[in-house]
């Protein structure tokens, strides 16, 4: 079946609250893991504190592989990128593959030079970065380049589900992916293998007792930041790539995702946010559910 447009105001599970911009003082959870991914599509960085900026999460995102035709590299065409880890200090970013190890700073040169690159259907300006191709492309067997997005790209969030000047780095579409717990425990409660949340790639882990009870989330205080819900994460093919080995593991978990999360022509899970104020998160902090929305999956 295919729906055009926008499924708004469901409850998958048939039960839990109605929707209605009302606080939701029965929600008691706490962050329990964040995590960024300097680079899109390589393997991603733990943290027990981070800055949601405007764009998300500082660092977050902010590079990204492109091939020949300056067009974004993803796991979807090379899943061996999961492989090489990615990781942020004061000064530099840095890129490890089993014992090889490269830096990048993380302010490029003046000098350096810019290309229009593509990222779904944004052409955006980026930073060249030639110096670390050749060791990514005989990596993945591929060959490729690292950009950067500097401050003065911006990148619009699609505005039919955000606010004018929401701007994101080279995530696919929002700046902040989030995920509670117990979404991730009913899915693995219905696979034969159950597999780690890093499949999902979330910036902010939450602990919940309800599934899918972030579908609904509308503004969130989280630390000294604000967030606000926009629509439901549609999944690719990305959550069947182990992300240590890169290796695919076949349909799962998207198969059994699909039979009882898919709403018109996606599947989904876990919700995007946008940042309507900058701040500190940490480990342990409470998340205040200041309203509920409609669930959008679109």
């Amino acid at each position: 079946m295919s729906i055009r447009g926008p499924i708004r105001g469901l409850n998958p599970n048939g039960s839990g609250p109605k929707n209605g911009a009302v606080p939701d003082s029965e929600f008691d959870g706490r962050v329990t893991r964040l995590a960024v991914y300097p680079v899109k599509g390589l393997g991603g960085q733990l943290l027990e504190n981070a800055e949601a900026q405007e764009r998300g999460f500082a660092w977050d995102r902010r590079w990204m592989l492109v091939g020949e035709d300056h067009r974004f590299l993803s796991q979807r065409q090379l899943p061996k990128m999961v492989t090489i880890k990615a990781g942020v200090n004061a000064e530099e970013l840095v890129l490890s593959h089993g014992t090889s190890q490269i830096t990048v700073p993380v302010k490029p040169p003046e000098t350096a030079s810019k290309i229009q690159a593509t990222i779904w259907n944004d052409r955006v300006e980026a930073v060249f970065l030639p110096g670390p191709g050749q060791w990514l492309s005989e990596i993945l067997h591929h060959r490729c380049d690292l950009v950067f997005m500097p401050d003065t790209t911006r990148r619009a969030v699609n505005p039919a589900f955000a606010q004018a000047g929401d701007i994101v780095g080279f995530a696919d579409a929002y700046p902040i992916l989030l995920i509670g717990e117990a979404s991730m425990a009913d899915l693995n409660a219905r696979l034969a293998d159950p597999v780690p949340i890093d499949r999902f790639r979330p910036n902010i882990v939450v602990s919940s007792q309800e599934p899918f009870i972030e579908d609904q989330w509308g503004e969130l205080a989280v630390g000294s930041a604000l967030l606000c819900g926009t629509k439901v994460c549609a999944r690719c093919s990305v959550p069947t790539i182990d992300q240590l080995t890169g290796e695919n593991t076949g349909p799962e978990p998207i198969r059994t995702l699909s039979s009882y999360r898919r709403f018109g022509a996606g599947i989904y899970l876990g919700q995007n946010l946008t940042v309507r104020r900058t701040g500190s998160i940490s480990l342990g902090d409470a998340v205040s559910v200041r309203n509920r929305i409609g669930a959008v999956y679109a």
